[in-house]
């Protein structure tokens, strides 16, 4: 029976007081995300205490995480050698790319977890929304894991070390505010994280896309010579930073000319298609980059940088300034980089592997055609070997290892008193003693410290200032100087040239070892010198050959292991060379050989290394 009067009427008072009632209870952005309660009522204070619980343990894990960091570079660090190679400069490059995102995961779970907090908390003590609220309380606690990491200490670089830190916390709070919407939001989150992923790498896809171009930038790299590499020589010798006394200084003055040479002599140690020039004006310098790019498919494309500006140095203190950068077809507006300079300045400062070079600088000044550059001592802080080399120069494990080494050498003269050492028996002892230690240790890395054992003691002294202290506290004596008397094919000159390469390979690279080898020669074939040797530069191509076969990897250092182990043959390591020309001075190299790089030095070069890898140990 139908009701008539008031009976019939819906009451939407009451329903829109209890909507509105509901509503203020939820919080309102809740609305429309279909929770239907508060949180806490599902949850209750054992939830709610969870969550604070699990928030708290994952910032100790933060905090321990940025005490086990703390004291490293703020630029992610890479062995200076490693990055002379195209294809490892962009593999350093994607690493960097994999930290960043690798350190944007780990604050995801924060803005996640400070949500979920946030959210059993009472209605009535909020006056923002949650997800601002737990941004707010996930930003806090991102900087205080910065701090802890970067000593306190407040600067630029701080704030940039913040951004990817912030952006996780802010992924994380929309994960989570999105969590609280119900089951239909948290359907469409995973689509949506995934489109905001594809969006993010087109757009990086793009950029990387118009930075590169079919061909090199059109201008003429410095060409490097025998003489150039003398004039530097003798222009940088005797001006070593780290031999001036407290509150001395030294002024260097290179010309545009010098400079450009020394970028193409750096850059040909490495890939090619690779280089590089530099223009000076009075004040302001430009900068031509040109670098190849490797693709696994097609032809390379080239990597292109050209940019002009201007930079003070004064005490330690730089200024940056920006005029014109364009990378490939993209052409950066100064303004940009200039708002963005001071950043870079800071990084520099606070880096510890940058540091130290800006304490010592007292004064930059770039005049048409030169710069003249004065600095004061150079003090480098504990570990930059290992920063600049890598862990297998400066390492206390390495250290400790050549430091047996070098007692186990010193111990065999003993054998023989009065006289030196075979070179075999010393081979033999240092390899013996390297598959010992290398029961519990890294064979790669013992092999490495006997290389640098016999670096020191049967090559040159001056090879422990890049290794750290080895001979320090031990009673080297007249066992030193017997030491490096030891002849191989009866040549000392020989023994030092294959040990100090074999060793310099473990500090750099052997194209690095090669070409100090070659400098050596060149320099020697100046006016007053012993003349250029190819004797010599078989001696160094045996030495690099040697270190590279032996620390190749674990099993090619336990195979060399076993081989000098059970005796050293001099013809397996280090073939004929009394044959090849030496003593020839700059006129008769040119004349005869047509200089370094020349034809006939060319065969000869080549009838080296077919002599070398005929060797049986390098096969």
């Amino acid at each position: 029976m139908p009701t008539t009067g008031s009976d019939s009427e819906p009451d939407y008072g009451d329903k829109r007081l209890r909507l509105n009632q509901h509503e203020q209870a939820v919080g309102p952005e809740h609305r429309g995300c279909g929770i239907t309660e508060k949180p806490e009522k599902k949850l209750g204070n054992r939830g709610k205490y969870f969550g604070w619980i699990l928030l708290g343990a994952y910032s100790l894990f933060l905090l321990c995480r940025a005490l086990y960091h703390r004291g490293g570079g703020i630029l992610p660090g890479a062995p200076v050698w490693e990055l002379q190679d195209s294809r490892r400069l962009l593999g350093w490059i994607g690493g960097l790319v994999l930290v960043g995102l690798c350190e944007l995961a780990c604050y995801v779970p924060v803005g996640f977890l400070a949500t979920v907090v946030v959210s059993h908390g009472s209605a009535r003590s909020r006056r923002l929304p949650i997800g601002v609220t737990a941004l707010v309380v996930a930003s806090v606690l991102a900087v205080l894991v910065q701090l802890v990491e970067t000593f306190g200490s407040w600067h630029l670089v701080l704030m940039v070390s913040l951004v990817i830190p912030l952006l996780g916390c802010l992924l994380g709070t929309w994960i989570g505010v999105t969590w609280l919407c119900g089951w239909r939001a948290r359907l469409w989150l995973l689509p949506k994280a995934a489109l905001l992923a594809f969006l993010t790498a087109v757009c990086l896809g793009a950029v990387m896309w118009l930075s590169l171009e079919q061909s090199p930038l059109p201008f003429e790299a410095a060409r490097v010579t025998s003489a150039d590499k003398r004039r530097l020589a003798h222009l940088i010798r005797g001006k070593n930073p780290r031999s001036l006394q407290e509150g001395q200084t030294q002024t260097l003055r290179l010309t545009e000319h010098d400079i450009n040479v020394l970028l193409s002599w750096g850059l040909s140690l490495g890939s090619p298609e690779r280089k590089a020039r530099i223009g000076l004006a009075d004040g302001s310098a430009s900068l031509w980059v040109s670098m190849g790019v490797p693709f696994s498919r097609g032809p390379s494309h080239y990597l292109n940088l050209l940019t002009t500006g201007r930079t003070r140095i004064a005490d330690g203190t730089v200024q940056l300034e920006v005029d014109r950068c364009r990378l490939g077809t993209l052409n950066v507006p100064g303004w940009f980089l200039n708002t963005f300079s001071p950043i870079v300045v800071s990084l520099l400062s606070h880096d510890r592997r940058s540091r130290p070079f800006l304490d010592a600088l007292r004064e930059i000044a770039i005049e048409p055609d030169s710069v003249e550059v004065t600095y004061g001592r150079l003090k480098l802080p504990p570990g930059f070997r290992e920063d600049l080399f890598g862990p297998a120069v400066g390492s206390e494990e390495v250290l400790a290892s050549t430091r047996a080494q070098v007692a186990q050498l010193l111990a065999v003269v003993n054998q023989s008193p009065g006289a030196p050492p075979s070179f075999g028996l010393c081979m033999e002892t240092v390899f013996t003693l390297a598959r010992d230690r290398s029961v519990e240790r890294d064979p790669m890395m013992e092999n490495q410290a006997a290389l640098l054992a016999l670096g020191i003691l049967l090559g040159h002294h001056r090879v422990e200032e890049f290794v750290g202290p080895v001979l320090a506290g031990q009673d080297t004596g007249n066992n030193a100087r017997l030491l490096s008397r030891v002849v191989l094919r009866e040549r000392s000159d020989w023994t030092k040239h294959f040990c100090v390469s074999a060793a310099i390979v473990v500090i750099s690279n052997g194209t690095v070892s090669d070409a100090a080898g070659l400098l050596k020669e060149e320099l020697d074939a100046d006016i007053g010198g012993s003349g250029f040797s190819f004797g010599d530069l078989l001696a160094d191509r045996a030495g690099t050959t040697f270190a590279t076969h032996a620390t190749r990897d674990r099993t090619a250092a336990r195979a060399m292991q076993n081989r000098l182990a059970d005796g050293f043959r001099e013809d397996d390591f280090f073939p004929p060379a009394a044959d090849l020309p030496e003593g020839l001075h700059d006129a008769e190299l040119r004349s005869r050989y047509g200089g370094v790089g020349g034809e006939g030095y060319r065969r000869v070069v080549e009838e080296i290394e077919r002599r070398v890898a005929a060797c049986l140990a390098y096969r």
